[in-house]
């Protein structure tokens, strides 16, 4: 069960931002469900997820740009990916956080990188609410320090999907709200390489119960 914190208010600007969190913590038991598109749509959003696998698998198969092992380029013939999966498509609110604090995230190889938490998103699937943090960079500047990332735990993670969990990129539009398209999930590096790079732990909080069967698979994997 979801639960919303309470909010102290000891002047008018944080009794605004009080009221703000109150709205969104009433929005959370109406999660929204699938982005419903029209067949127009659907097809645009269809050709664009295509498009971008094309161009990525394109990018790894180039020496300078691959995060593959050297050894496997010549033989690389493609990520493997879900079939597109339009119902693990959401259109949600990102709800700020009270305070954007800073946290520390561990590396598979140790060591910890700082993140700031953005704000979260709360959606509704096969029935039940889910809510996962977003976070943001830390020391960044210009376009790069309102990136939006939101790494995440399935239950696809250690058979078809990487082990260490997948990652998402997301974008707020000028109303604030994000496209949470499972169909964008991506691997860390550490699952073509582990050896050479060192990739960020999604928190256990960001874990769903069900399985999100959209996205990129596990490299090399035969599902």
């Amino acid at each position: 069960m979801n639960r919303c914190r309470r909010v102290p208010r000891p002047a008018v600007a944080a009794a605004g931002l009080a009221l703000v969190l109150a709205a969104a913590c009433a929005r959370e038991s109406e999660a929204p469900g699938p982005f419903v598109m029209d067949q127009h749509e659907y097809e645009r959003w269809e050709i664009a997820l295509v498009e971008m696998r094309i161009e990525k698998n394109e990018a790894f198969a180039e020496p300078e740009s691959s995060p593959l092992p050297a050894a496997l380029i010549p033989d690389f013939e493609g990520l493997n990916y879900y079939l597109p999966v339009p119902s693990l498509r959401f259109r949600v609110a990102l709800v700020p956080e009270a305070a954007a604090d800073t946290v520390r995230l561990a590396g598979t190889k140790g060591g910890e990188t700082p993140y700031v938490r953005r704000g979260h998103v709360v959606f509704r699937h096969d029935g039940r609410n889910h809510r996962l943090t977003v976070f943001g960079p830390v020391g960044e500047e210009g376009a790069a320090a309102g990136r939006l990332w939101l790494p995440f735990y399935d239950a696809t993670n250690g058979n078809e999907t990487y082990p260490g969990g997948r990652y998402l990129d997301l974008e707020a539009d000028a109303e604030g709200f994000v496209d949470v398209d499972f169909n964008y999930a991506y691997n860390p590096y550490c699952d073509y390489d582990p050896e050479r790079w060192s990739c960020t732990v999604p928190p256990r909080e960001n874990t769903v119960d069900f399985a999100v069967v959209a996205g990129e698979k596990r490299f090399g994997s035969d599902h």
